[in-house]
C-alpha cells in the first residue's frame, strides 16, 4: 500500500490536526482491543457455527484499527513536517470497509439466531444475498484503488456516500429483523447487536458527511463536524467492546 504525497487540511490547521489525532488514536487502540476480544472469543466458543460471525467482529476490529492508524499517520505528520505530510487518500476506502464488515456482522447475527432456533445448520446462501454483497465488495475495492491512484474525487466522495448509505442500510435490515423476534432478548448476540448499532450509525455519519462538500462546504468545516463522528464511533465501538470483554471472562 503507497501512502501519496498531497495537500493535507490537516498541514493548514494544527488544532484540528490535534483533535483528529486523539479520535485517530481512540480508534486505533479500540479497534485492536475490539479485534483482540473478537479473536479470543472465537477461540473459546466451542458452538461451530458462530465461527463465521466471529471472524467479522475480528475484521471490525482490525479495520478499525488500520483506519485510525492511517489517521494517526496523517495528523502526526501534518505538524511535524507540514512541507511533506503524508496523506492518506484511502483511509474513507477502509471506513467504508470497516461499515461493511458490521454490516455482514449483523446479517451473520441474524442468520445464526434463525438457523439456532430453528434447529438447523447454514445452507448456501442465496443467490441474490451473493450478488447484493459481491456489489458491495466491488465498490469498497473501487473506492481504495480509486482514491489510491487518483486522491480525493467529487465523484469518489459520491460513490462512498451513496455506498456506506446501502450498506448501512442493508446491515441495519436484518439488525431491525433480529431485534424484533422477541425469542432471542437477553441473549449474548442480541446484546452484541445492541451495543453495534450505534458504530453503525456513527460511522455512516463519517462517511455521509462527506458529501456536504458537493453542495459548498468547505473541507475545513466539514472535517470539523467529521471529527465529532469519528470520536462517536470510537465511543461506541469502546462499549460493545466491553461487551466482549465481559464474555471472553464468563467463557
Amino acid at each position: 500500500m503507497t501512502l501519496a504525497l498531497q495537500t493535507s487540511v490537516f498541514a493548514r490547521d494544527a488544532g484540528l490536526a490535534f483533535v483528529f489525532f486523539i479520535a485517530f488514536s481512540l480508534m486505533l487502540v479500540l479497534g485492536v482491543r475490539f479485534g483482540l476480544y473478537a479473536y479470543l472469543n472465537g477461540e473459546r466458543t466451542e458452538i461451530e457455527a458462530q465461527s463465521t460471525l466471529w471472524n467479522y467482529l475480528l475484521l471490525v476490529g482490525l479495520t478499525a484499527a488500520l483506519y485510525g492508524a492511517l489517521g494517526v499517520v496523517e495528523a502526526a505528520t501534518a505538524v511535524t513536517t507540514p512541507a511533506a505530510v503524508v496523506t492518506t487518500p484511502y483511509r474513507d476506502g477502509v471506513m467504508l470497509t470497516f461499515l461493511l464488515t458490521l454490516a455482514l456482522t449483523m446479517r451473520e447475527i441474524n442468520t445464526n439466531e434463525a438457523l439456532a432456533n430453528a434447529g438447523r445448520t447454514a445452507d448456501a446462501p442465496p443467490a441474490t444475498r451473493r450478488s447484493v454483497e459481491v456489489v458491495f465488495g466491488v465498490l469498497v475495492t473501487t473506492s481504495l484503488f480509486w482514491s489510491g491512484l487518483f486522491g480525493p474525487t467529487d465523484v469518489l466522495t459520491a460513490i462512498e456516500g451513496v455506498a456506506a448509505l446501502a450498506v448501512a442500510g442493508y446491515g441495519l435490515i436484518y439488525g431491525r429483523r433480529q431485534l424484533t423476534r422477541s425469542a432471542v432478548r437477553g441473549t449474548l448476540l442480541d446484546s452484541l447487536l445492541r451495543h453495534l448499532l450505534p458504530v453503525v450509525a456513527f460511522a455512516l455519519l463519517v462517511l455521509v458527511v462527506d458529501l456536504t462538500l458537493l453542495v459548498g462546504l468547505t473541507v475545513g468545516v466539514v472535517r470539523h463536524i467529521q471529527v465529532v463522528f469519528v470520536i462517536m464511533t470510537a465511543t461506541t465501538l469502546m462499549t460493545a467492546t466491553i461487551k466482549l470483554r465481559q464474555n471472553v471472562a464468563g467463557l
